[in-house]
């Protein structure tokens, strides 16, 4: 009680601080590091002439980088789908920002762990406001896997808190990050998300949160929740599950789960755990979306897992099938989904799976097949 009501009396120190016209900027500095998203996005009109769409495709400067767009450049031009690639080369910083705030959708392949990584991409987080990640893990037929029939979609809060990159020091030589959470974005990210359990077919949505340790936080989207639940009551049921339960659970009975939502301090562990549960992140892909933008990866790219050599084949592959929905392209990825699940009941695997297949190989196989599709209904 006593730490709690000096935090508030530094805090208020703080907030007078920053409303006081007369502040010196460097002493401000000290305070507040990092930019907090107040303004809306400069949505610029969409980049689609002919009906073919424009996506934007980073690539990367290391091995995992450029393997991943030799993958997505040759899927795309197989599937004879109406989208061309924009590639941005390793460096072009702005060129890659100007080119996903211009097109809309971009596809990120690079796996990069350092400092410089994480914050560029956590600055494209903010300033494309993608407050939402999705990502769905399922154990697949022909691929061994310890509870099969697992089918778990996640629709975690992305970018609230985290990027504000907000610090002060109460005493010299302690400094405390401060993790800036607001209502509106509260009720934004779950406006998005019952909407999307819906779309998705879920039945029964689960909210992770630690309301007992965090009440104010995640005592609000609790409270939110429930208030936002109420026109979906018919077709979707809502419960609250505490971090920790929720844990336990997923990594002794994941099929229990069907639809997570979670906030941003606990989405991305849950989606390892979800992944990990079902055979690996290698084979998933993940989308940080927003209201006009959209950045697809594999989930092993987001997570930042650099244990890997290479980048799988079936991540790109899930990546690309997303993307196919997500530009409204249903057929084709729906035609690319079956082809990938064709491979590993055939028993066509990489060698992180126990196969001993090239990521290439998989690549190949599903293109040729998807080539011999399009020849017989030509004919």
């Amino acid at each position: 009680m006593w730490r709690n009501s000096k935090v508030t009396r530094y805090l208020s120190r703080i907030i007078t601080r920053h409303a006081s016209s007369d502040i010196n900027s460097s002493v401000a500095a000290a305070y507040a590091k990092g930019d907090t998203r107040l303004d809306p996005v400069n949505v610029m009109p969409k980049s689609k002439y002919g009906g073919i769409n424009t996506v934007s495709l980073l690539t990367g400067s290391t091995m995992i980088g450029e393997q991943g767009a030799r993958f997505v450049k040759s899927l795309l031009q197989s599937s004879r789908v109406p989208v061309e690639v924009q590639v941005i080369e390793a460096g072009q910083d702005d060129e890659y920002f100007n080119s996903v705030l211009r097109n809309r959708t971009a596809v990120h392949v690079d796996n990069q762990a350092d400092e410089q990584s994480k914050q560029k991409a956590l600055k494209i987080c903010n300033d494309l406001d993608l407050y939402v990640l999705k990502t769905r893990t399922r154990s697949f037929p022909g691929f061994k896997c310890r509870f099969p029939g697992v089918d778990i979609l996640m629709i975690g809060q992305n970018n609230m808190g985290i990027y504000n990159e907000l610090e002060y020091s109460p005493v010299k030589g302690v400094v405390e990050a401060l993790s800036v959470v607001s209502q509106k974005s509260i009720d934004k990210y779950l406006n998005y998300a019952f909407k999307a359990a819906v779309a998705a077919g879920r039945k029964r949505v689960t909210l992770i949160n630690k309301a007992k340790e965090w009440p104010i936080v995640d005592g609000s989207m609790v409270a939110a929740a429930k208030r936002m639940h109420c026109p979906y009551k018919e077709c979707l049921e809502l419960e609250f599950m505490e971090l920790d339960d929720a844990v336990s659970r997923l990594v002794t009975d994941p099929i229990y789960f069907d639809c997570l939502f979670a906030s941003d301090r606990y989405a991305t562990f849950l989606s390892s755990i979800c992944s990990a549960v079902c055979g690996g992140s290698n084979l998933f892909s993940a989308v940080e979306i927003g209201d006009t933008h959209a950045v697809f990866k594999p989930l092993q790219t987001k997570l930042s897992l650099t244990n890997y050599a290479t980048l799988s084949a079936y991540g790109i592959v899930s990546t690309i099938v997303d993307l196919f929905e997500h530009l409204g392209h249903k057929k084709c990825s729906d035609a690319l989904w079956c082809e990938m699940l064709r491979t590993m009941d055939e028993g066509i695997r990489t060698k992180e799976f126990g196969g001993k297949d090239t990521g290439e190989y998989v690549i190949c196989n599903i293109i040729n097949q998807l080539r011999c599709q399009g020849y017989n209904q030509s004919k």
